[in-house]
């Protein structure tokens, strides 16, 4: 087996052809990229110029700048397929496109080695101060829920006294109606704070309090739903559950479904 790569015989031909074998080309197309200098059909402008001039670059440039230079020229590359009319555009696209996700990966490996002793260095600050500054935080929290506990019973207990006391009052005043004998004297009840006073210890800041309504459970779903089914929040989550759905081979009514394309 003979083989040429450009106008040169090549050695080892049979080891060539197993790179080659899956992607045939016309003689066409050959002839006139390793005869005439012509690009290959597909191929991009933008990625021709800098695979042919990679490793050429100075070593005074400044490799950060070099990078954003590459990224810049194959960003603005990117117009030039805003619409795709052929396939042959659509694979010089594709050239494109893998040209940007090279781009991006080598951006992130030298990030990442740049990056590493700076983020080893943090890590070494994280371990020596977060587990305790974890460990004060636990504490403390497992106290306030303590806390929280005692202060909803005081609460409850305070609002069962003062519905007590109102039931007393109206059966009271039915009574009297009955018998016709004047309304009783209303007693004063202990004054109940409109809001909890703040909790003073004899060390540190004051804890505030305040009365919240909290849902713990859901009683009645399709009630919610009524109430909630304009919220947008509640259609982009149905939304998203939707398109898993969807994804997972469920049909789901309700919703609009299109084949599309999806390029990897």
């Amino acid at each position: 087996m003979v083989a040429k790569v450009g106008r040169d015989m090549a050695d080892h031909a049979d080891e060539i052809w197993t790179w080659c074998c899956d992607w045939p080309i016309s003689e066409e197309a050959y002839r006139s990229v390793a005869e005439n200098g012509e690009a290959w059909p597909g191929s991009d402008p933008v990625v021709q110029e800098q695979v042919a001039g990679a490793g050429h670059n100075s070593g005074e440039i400044d490799e950060a700048e070099a990078f954003a230079d590459q990224v810049d020229a194959a960003e603005k590359g990117k117009d030039a397929y805003a619409r795709i009319a052929d396939d042959e555009q659509l694979a010089a696209a594709q050239s494109l496109r893998s040209r940007l996700l090279e781009l991006k990966s080598e951006g992130e490996k030298k990030h990442k080695r740049e990056k590493e002793p700076h983020l080893e260095a943090g890590r070494a600050v994280d371990k020596k101060w977060l587990p305790n500054v974890k460990r004060a935080q636990a504490a403390a929290d497992a106290i306030r829920a303590s806390m929280n506990t005692y202060e909803t019973e005081k609460l409850r207990k305070q609002r069962e006294a003062e519905a007590a006391r109102l039931t007393a009052e109206i059966a009271a005043r039915k009574e009297a109606d009955k018998a016709n004998a004047p309304a009783p004297v209303e007693q004063q009840p202990e004054p109940v704070a409109a809001a909890p006073t703040p909790i003073r210890g004899s060390y540190g800041r004051a804890a505030s309090v305040s009365v919240v309504n909290v849902v713990t459970a859901i009683t009645d779903q399709d009630a919610l739903y009524r109430f909630l089914k304009d919220h947008p929040d509640l259609k982009n989550c149905m939304f998203d559950l939707a398109k898993r759905a969807v994804a997972k081979g469920h049909t789901v009514p309700g919703v609009t479904v299109e084949e599309q394309a999806k390029v990897a």
